[in-house]
């Protein structure tokens, strides 16, 4: 696409330090408009409800499937702004999908990106007992009902999977949206089994602004960057790096959670485990860039980490669990490390040969992570991508208008239109 555009972003953050969502929100923005093009974004936060009562709790749980609110403010954004193109980031759960549906009226291009899999996962995670679960893909969600999936509650669950069911009863999901970008094949694959239209999904990955804070000498470090909760394997690595307990080395820990005190007061005798609670992204970057490693044991598939990328980003190896999105990023011996996701004794085993690995092993891997990051993960590609799915997303939404635009009678029974897309 050759011209500029105005982009309108939306975007419900989540609490600041707990995930890549809002990053990765702030880093396309800030590219569409070093790229000559004018951005308005609308938003909320989450943190909105803490603290709230019990009426205003139940109000909010409708809310996820319609919220009022977020259609009036997406109307207003729109009349005052004039998008071409609405790009969505997250809607939960205060601004729902009525805002697609507010730019359907508005006569708006839809791109919605795919960060999690809220669409076919109440949790948002695809895991259970913290082992991956598929059970609702593609699937009434009786399943996540059943397990109370949400925060173990029934009624918030079923607030979650409500706006799903409704939605796909809609078609808010095949109409509204023109096209959605996934940010690995995996993920993709997962969402066409759910029912998302294959040929609107596109494939693009996140990205990052190369720092170019490349150190050479570092320090003998294995840092996990991210939210200090169960799901990301917090406490398997914990466990694993007592068990192993390396002597001259640094375990450091980066992040906030629900978990963290709790296994800080744990860990707190154990002088090679080192808490830095939340830091500037800047910091975190240099932190990882002085270091030897990067470790993020998740027992969920992920999506596409952050915290992966900006390693690569410096040439600091990875050590990744084998299943999800990490297949796409990492290669065992090339980028860093996979090892058995879930295993204690598969991550003690990994952890053991990243210390005492080779300095020229350690060279060669660090610089494939670096090679990986300039071939596939820079500012330049992405924006390419993007412009790309954004031209999709136009011609979708031309040939859907135009379609609507024909009398009944001379369209073909059971025509369906779809832009073509990107099969990855």
């Amino acid at each position: 696409m050759d011209r500029l555009l105005r982009i309108l972003q939306v975007h419900n953050k989540y609490r600041p330090g707990w995930g890549g969502e809002d990053t990765v929100a702030d880093l396309e923005a800030d590219l569409l408009r070093r790229n000559g093009h004018e951005v308005e974004r609308l938003s909320v936060w989450t943190g909105e409800l803490e603290g709230a009562n019990a009426l205003k709790l139940i109000a909010a749980g409708f809310g996820t499937v319609w919220s009022f609110r977020g259609y009036a403010l997406t109307r207003k954004a729109i009349a005052s702004f004039s998008p071409d193109v609405l790009h969505v980031h997250n809607t939960f759960p205060l601004l729902s999908p009525s805002v697609y549906w507010a730019a359907h009226r508005a006569g708006v291009p839809v791109v919605q990106t795919l960060h999690n899999y809220r669409l076919t996962c109440a949790n948002t995670l695809l895991l259970r007992n913290n082992k991956p679960c598929e059970e609702c893909v593609g699937h009434f969600p009786w399943p996540g009902l059943r397990y109370r999936c949400f925060g173990s509650s029934f009624f918030r669950t079923a607030a979650v999977t409500s706006k799903n069911v409704v939605h796909r009863w809609l078609g808010t999901f095949r109409t509204k949206i023109h096209a959605y970008v996934a940010l690995t094949n995996f993920s993709k694959e997962v969402f066409v089994r759910a029912g998302l239209p294959r040929e609107r999904i596109f494939v693009k990955p996140n990205f990052n602004v190369d720092s170019g804070k490349l150190v050479a000498l570092r320090l003998p470090r294995v840092v996990f960057a991210g939210a200090i909760a169960r799901p990301k394997g917090i406490h398997l690595l914990l466990e694993t790096w007592a068990k192993l307990s390396p002597a001259g080395h640094q375990l450091v820990m980066v992040g906030d959670g629900p978990d963290r005190a709790e296994l800080e007061r744990r860990y707190a005798e154990d002088r090679n485990i080192v808490w830095y609670g939340t830091l500037p992204r800047d910091k975190v970057i240099e932190l990882i860039a002085a270091s030897q490693w990067l470790v993020l044991p998740s027992l969920a598939y992920e999506n596409f980490p952050m915290s992966v990328l900006e390693a690569f980003s410096v040439g600091t190896p990875a050590i990744v669990p084998n299943h999800g999105a990490f297949a796409a990023m990492v290669s065992n011996r090339q980028e860093g490390l996979v090892f058995s996701a879930g295993s204690s004794d598969s991550l003690f085993e990994a952890l053991g040969m990243a210390l005492n690995v080779t300095e020229s092993e350690w060279t060669q891997w660090s610089s494939n992570a670096r090679n990986r990051f300039l071939l596939e993960y820079t500012e330049r590609n992405n924006y390419e991508q993007l412009m790309s799915i954004y031209e999709g997303a136009v011609e979708c939404f031309q040939i859907a208008r135009r379609d609507a635009r024909q009398p009944r009678s001379s369209k073909p029974a059971g025509q369906v239109v779809d832009v073509p897309g990107r099969d990855s």
